[in-house]
């Protein structure tokens, strides 16, 4: 009488913990953003215009390149990596000539040896292709990717992983 609830109490138990009927609930979906969550981020950037430049910063008393697109899209609801260094690996590889809006852009600045800054497109029109960035000398502002300094410093565009 007792060994048929026991049985399937044994039997459910062993069913429950095999990994074949566990949930996983660990897996990162990793896409693009929609040209609609582009849209909004790119206009939520435009709020940051002026705000000056502070090394390691994320608040409106001053943020970094890196950190001003953390705070960008965390203020969209999506979590990105926090720092330049972390963020050249967060993304699809796209090649200079297919940049759209929304897609990173990575610069060595100053003769700099390794890659030390990150803007977002915000704008493509002809021949530009705006970028939003935290400039230390100006604040956060935007400036053209074909210009003569940008152009030399450009290291490589990333379309950002969503998760």
């Amino acid at each position: 009488m007792f060994k048929i609830p026991v049985f399937l109490f044994l039997g459910i138990f062993i069913l429950s913990s095999c990994s074949l009927f566990r949930k996983n609930t660990s897996t990162i979906h990793i896409g693009s953003f929609s040209k609609q969550e582009n849209d909004e981020i790119i206009l939520a950037s435009k709020q940051f215009l002026g705000i000056p430049y502070r090394n390691g910063g994320t608040d409106l008393d001053g943020m970094d390149c890196s950190g001003f697109l953390f705070s960008l899209y965390l203020g969209n609801s999506f979590v990105i990596p926090r720092t330049t260094g972390q963020q050249i690996d967060f993304g699809y590889p796209v090649d200079k000539s297919n940049i759209q809006l929304g897609d990173w852009v990575f610069f060595k600045t100053n003769g700099a040896i390794q890659i030390n800054h990150v803007g977002l497109v915000t704008k493509i029109n002809l021949q530009k292709v705006i970028f939003i960035h935290a400039s230390t000398s100006k604040g956060i502002r935007e400036d053209d990717l074909n210009q003569n300094y940008w152009a030399q410093s450009f290291v490589k565009a990333l379309r950002p992983f969503k998760r």
